[in-house]
C-alpha cells in the first residue's frame, strides 16, 4: 500500500507546502552557485595559486605570464555592484575576483598592483570604485533606515525573550558593519571629488 505526499495535505496547507518546496529548490540553487564559484586563492611571493575544490582544478599563475589587469563592476539586477578584477594571462587563462566572493579583495588586489609589470589603468580603477560608492551608498542608507524600524519592532515586542535580544544584537552588528560600509563609500566620494578640482 503506497501513501502519497499530497494526501496528507490539505488545502489550507498547499500554499505554505509549495512555498516550503520552492525555499529548499531555492536553497539547493544557490548551494550549487556558490559551490560553482568558490575559489581559494594564495599568494606567494612569485605566483598567485587559485584552487576551485568543486570544480577539481588547480592553477598556478606565474606574475611574469600575467598580461593583464583590468577592473570593472559586477552588476547585478536591483542588487548592489561589485568591484571585479580580470586577470588575463599570456596563455590565455582566465581568473575573475570581485569583492563579493573576497573580504579581502582589497589586499589581494593591492598585492596583485604591486608584484605584477604589467601596464595598469589605476583611473579606470578609480572610476569604477567610485561608481561602485555612489550606487551602493544608496542601498547602505535604504538597509540602514529598514535596520533601525526593525531594530524598534523588535525592541516594543516581548521584553526578556533570548530570541528577541539575539534578533536585537543581530541588527545591532549588521547596521554597525553597514554604517562602516556607508563611511567608506562617502570617504571615497569625496576623494574622488578633490582629484578632479
Amino acid at each position: 500500500m503506497t501513501t502519497l505526499f499530497f494526501d496528507k495535505v490539505g488545502t489550507a496547507t498547499v500554499g505554505a507546502t509549495i512555498f516550503f518546496v520552492l525555499f529548499i529548490l531555492l536553497c539547493y540553487a544557490m548551494f550549487g552557485m556558490m559551490s560553482y564559484r568558490f575559489k581559494v586563492i594564495i599568494m606567494t611571493g612569485k605566483e598567485l595559486i587559485v584552487i576551485k575544490p568543486f570544480r577539481l582544478q588547480y592553477k598556478r599563475f606565474k606574475f611574469d605570464s600575467i598580461k593583464s589587469l583590468k577592473w570593472d563592476l559586477w552588476e547585478i539586477h536591483r542588487m548592489p555592484d561589485f568591484r571585479k578584477l580580470n586577470i588575463l594571462t599570456t596563455s590565455g587563462d582566465r581568473l575573475n575576483i570581485s569583492d563579493l566572493e573576497f573580504v579581502n579583495y582589497d589586499n589581494l588586489e593591492k598585492w596583485l598592483i604591486e608584484n605584477t609589470n604589467v601596464e595598469l589603468n589605476l583611473d579606470w580603477k578609480r572610476n569604477v570604485e567610485v561608481r561602485q560608492a555612489r550606487y551602493n551608498r544608496w542601498i547602505n542608507l535604504v538597509t540602514i533606515v529598514i535596520m533601525f524600524f526593525f531594530f524598534f519592532l523588535f525592541s516594543t515586542g516581548h521584553r526578556g525573550n533570548n530570541a528577541t535580544l539575539a534578533i536585537r544584537i543581530a541588527i545591532v552588528i549588521v547596521t554597525w558593519r553597514l554604517l562602516v560600509q556607508l563611511i567608506r563609500y562617502q570617504k571615497r566620494i569625496a576623494t574622488s571629488g578633490r582629484k578632479k578640482r
